[in-house]
């Protein structure tokens, strides 16, 4: 799905190599682990970049620092999963949700979001796909000794180590250790989980 992977069926994105960027909003800070972007990206941010236009799909890790609003994307879906260990407090469309650590909320783009009681730094890992052309979903996983992954034809999966130790090995990958919010992309045949971990699963299908 995209041209940095083309050809390769699984491909290791180490954390520290994920790009930088600001918040379309300039609000907060993300590292990207993968993007499909659509459009050229907005302007005028700090770090290494900044925050793609309009996402075909993107998956990154955000840094919550305050009680701040979140971006507005009209036309994507996204997925929120709360990273840190006193969970996130959100305010969706007027509404609070609080996650606790691994849980998982789902909105609009287009809706007005903002994080609610956050007293220092706060991650959670978003998956947002443009609506028209791709759904998406986002999970926690565990791996307790060995696991299995596959991906469905036409979809990308990628797995994010969030906590515990956790060996990969498949197609074109010699078996190797993951360090904290490394990433896996599959894009076919099957990927050798070993360890005693918890782990993100982040799935991506073109619509038909």
């Amino acid at each position: 799905m995209s041209d940095a992977v083309e050809g390769r069926a699984l491909v290791l994105l180490p954390a520290d190599r994920h790009r930088s960027y600001r918040w379309r909003n300039g609000l907060g800070t993300a590292t990207e682990i993968a993007v499909e972007a659509v459009g050229l990206r907005t302007a005028g941010g700090r770090g290494d970049g900044d925050a793609p236009a309009a996402p075909g799909w993107t998956l990154s890790i955000a840094t919550v620092e305050s009680d701040v609003a979140f971006s507005s994307f009209p036309g994507v879906d996204r997925q929120l999963m709360a990273l840190s260990a006193g969970g996130l407090g959100l305010v969706i469309d007027g509404e609070p949700v609080e996650l606790d650590r691994w849980q998982v909320a789902a909105f609009d783009g287009a809706s007005a979001v903002s994080s609610r009681g956050v007293v220092g730094p706060t991650l959670d890992l978003n998956l947002m796909v443009s609506r028209d052309r791709f759904r998406g979903s986002l999970e926690v996983g565990v791996v307790d000794g060995s696991r299995l992954v596959t991906t469905s034809p036409g979809a990308v999966t990628f797995i994010v180590l969030l906590d515990g130790t956790l060996s990969a090995a498949g197609p074109g990958l010699d078996r190797c250790a993951l360090h904290m919010h490394d990433a896996l992309r599959l894009e076919a045949g099957t990927l050798s989980l070993t360890g005693d971990a918890t782990i993100a699963l982040a799935r991506i299908l073109p619509h038909l």
